[in-house]
């Protein structure tokens, strides 16, 4: 039988879940799960290392298959990451030492894709004029945005460097 990893900082308290509801309130707005947003809100906002999927579930009263979707969104999107320990079979995760930056960069990729599609695209034969307007649109749209989203994080990076001990988590 796995040995419990010895993890004593609380849960989490009544203002701590006030906290979680509000922000996972506010990432619903911005078109995710409103599941998704507990799960994240609260691994920034807790001081424990990380946490099994089993203890999210119970902390936020979720179904073990809600929990798990949203974990496999939450790690798609770059927010957070699974850690495996030596001699444990349960998974753990902890929110990405910079979420945001990592969402970013995943989106400049997403960018660059977007291009090479609209590029073979536009070399359709079958394509009239009135979509190759749109696609050319399009593909101005994020070569503009992969340009200015590059410069930005680059910027943004050289300002606010992660500190040392969450570089050296990675």
């Amino acid at each position: 039988m796995e040995e419990p990893v010895k993890n004593d900082v609380p849960l989490m308290s009544p203002g701590l879940a006030e906290t979680v509801e509000s922000f996972s309130l506010m990432f619903e707005q911005f078109g995710f799960p409103r599941m998704g947003g507990r799960i994240f809100a609260f691994l920034i906002l807790t001081e424990r290392p990380y946490v099994t999927q089993a203890e999210l579930t119970d902390l936020l009263q979720a179904s073990t298959g809600s929990v798990s979707t949203m974990i496999r969104l939450l790690e798609t999107l770059g927010f957070v990451e699974r850690v495996s320990l030596p001699g444990h079979r349960r998974d753990r995760f902890r929110v990405h030492p910079d979420p945001l930056v990592e969402m970013s960069k995943r989106r400049v990729e997403g960018a660059i894709h977007m291009i090479d599609i609209i590029e073979k695209a536009r070399h359709n034969k079958e394509i009239g004029p009135l979509a190759t307007e749109r696609l050319e649109r399009a593909e101005s749209y994020y070569r503009h945005f992969h340009v200015e989203m590059e410069l930005a994080l680059v910027r943004w990076l050289e300002a606010n460097p992660l500190p040392e001990h969450e570089v050296a988590d990675e």
